[in-house]
């Protein structure tokens, strides 16, 4: 059975580095599947910035602000379960 869109399993395999091929100047392939509204957001972005899609993408990844702990910033409140909030302390 296919998992979720966007989901992931908790034991992800280890990355493994693309083969990097001398005819495309260094470059890799990245090849994400997207809902078709954000595919024509980001193609009206690259279009707006003067750039490819895939300059654009890599752009916004290499801009992309971490955590102390290496998480996107904005990661929790994308993609966490609402917080129940914190118990009150007794005692």
């Amino acid at each position: 059975m296919a998992r979720p869109y966007g989901s992931r399993d908790e034991e992800e395999r280890e990355y493994v580095p693309p083969v990097r091929d001398k005819k495309r100047h260094g470059l890799v392939r990245l090849s994400p599947l997207v809902p078709a509204e954000v595919h024509a957001t980001a193609y009206a972005n690259a279009k707006a910035a003067g750039v490819s899609m895939g300059k654009y993408l890599a752009e916004l990844i290499k801009r992309d602000q971490l955590d102390e702990s290496g998480r996107p910033v904005w990661a929790r409140e994308a993609f966490d379960k609402p917080d129940q909030g914190e118990l009150p302390m007794t005692g």
